[in-house]
């Protein structure tokens, strides 16, 4: 497939050099982590930390989960809720018998009985686990890390296998890797769908790209100026619910585009599940061949892996190996024509 470069305006000596040293900072740092929690799940000296009701409440985070919601997050709720006396099947579907098994549940933690899964109610359904523990709670934990990229069995024995593929997830989210399952992990692991937020949803998705610290989004373009259609702010409006900006200067200016899930899974992946650093430093915004997936929401460009610049002797290979591995079919770094600098990963229209 011919795919013409990604074509820049070419901007004065002076911006090209400011925006040289903005993209080779956003290269070398890392964004504030925003926690979504902050109970820790164990304390110095690997004692575990024991949060009140209220503190377990708020420390811990979740999609949002109703009738007719499905995938990996429903699962290990049905999990969760066969752990605390619940009669459901264990389907993945969130039908009438999970909601009646959920008002059931509410009812009898005096929560409010909707038969909608927020966080007071994900709170009081998810135990802290370590090895040793066994059961239905340790098989919606290993459900969840399995759908995070980790290799374990959905046996309900939390034995070293799981507490290692715990460990190693921790580590990829940044949390303290001590194998033990409290509420920082529960978040971690509900909130974090495949990489990161619920399946399929792209605001959720979105605001975690934006708040993690080893996914670097560009605040400038490699060539032109305008701070409405930058990889950070795509990412940002997605996150808001409004579609990324393509920028004035392209083939199609100034137009909304929703950023597809399977992109944005992939690039939370290449973090979660490859365990790559990575710049990105475009998405819809910049100048690129007419018919680019690029304008359809569907790839991104990587300039920094691990901190190294691509075609300076970053892993840029095993980084493309990986996007393909991921679903991306259109994936061009050094060797191609005008990515000698950058990787394009894109994915199926």
């Amino acid at each position: 497939m011919s795919v013409r470069t990604t074509r820049h305006a070419r901007p004065t000596r002076t911006r090209r050099m400011a925006a040289a040293i903005a993209i080779g900072a956003l290269g070398c740092a890392g964004l504030v982590t925003v926690a979504t929690a902050s109970t820790p799940d164990s304390l110095p000296g690997g004692r575990s930390a024991a949060p009140t009701a209220n503190q377990a409440a708020a420390a811990l985070s979740g999609p949002t989960l109703k009738a007719g919601a499905s995938g990996p997050e429903v699962t290990a709720l049905q999990h969760l809720l066969v752990a605390g006396g619940r009669s459901v099947a264990v389907d993945g579907k969130f039908g009438p018998a999970t909601t009646s098994a959920v008002k059931a549940f509410q009812k009898a933690k005096g929560l409010g009985a909707d038969g909608i899964v927020g966080p007071a109610t994900w709170a009081k359904l998810t135990p802290t686990l370590r090895q040793g523990a066994q059961g239905a709670a340790v098989k919606a934990a290993q459900t969840l890390l399995k759908a995070r990229g980790q290799s374990v069995a959905v046996d309900g024995k939390f034995g070293p296998a799981t507490t290692s593929a715990v460990k190693a997830f921790q580590k990829a989210k940044g949390l303290g890797a001590d194998g033990v399952v409290g509420p920082q992990s529960w978040s971690a692991l509900l909130g974090a769908g495949s990489g990161g937020a619920p399946s399929g949803n792209r605001a959720a998705l979105a605001k975690e790209i934006r708040d993690h610290r080893d996914i670097v989004l560009a605040t400038v373009h490699p060539g032109g100026t305008h701070a409405g259609s930058t990889a950070r702010q795509n990412i940002v409006d997605t996150a808001s619910g409004k579609g990324a900006l393509t920028s004035p200067w392209s083939d199609r200016p100034n137009q909304r585009v929703a950023l597809d899930t399977r992109m944005l899974s992939g690039l939370l992946k290449l973090r979660g599940q490859y365990g790559y650093r990575v710049s990105v430093s475009e998405i819809v915004g910049g100048d690129h061949s007419s018919n680019s997936r690029h304008y359809a929401g569907l790839s991104f460009d990587i300039n920094y892996i691990n901190g190294v610049h691509v075609g300076d002797g970053a892993p840029h290979q095993g980084l493309m190996s990986a996007c393909r591995k991921l679903g991306a079919t259109e994936v061009l770094g050094p060797g191609d024509a005008g990515h000698s600098r950058h990787v394009h990963c894109g994915w199926p229209r």
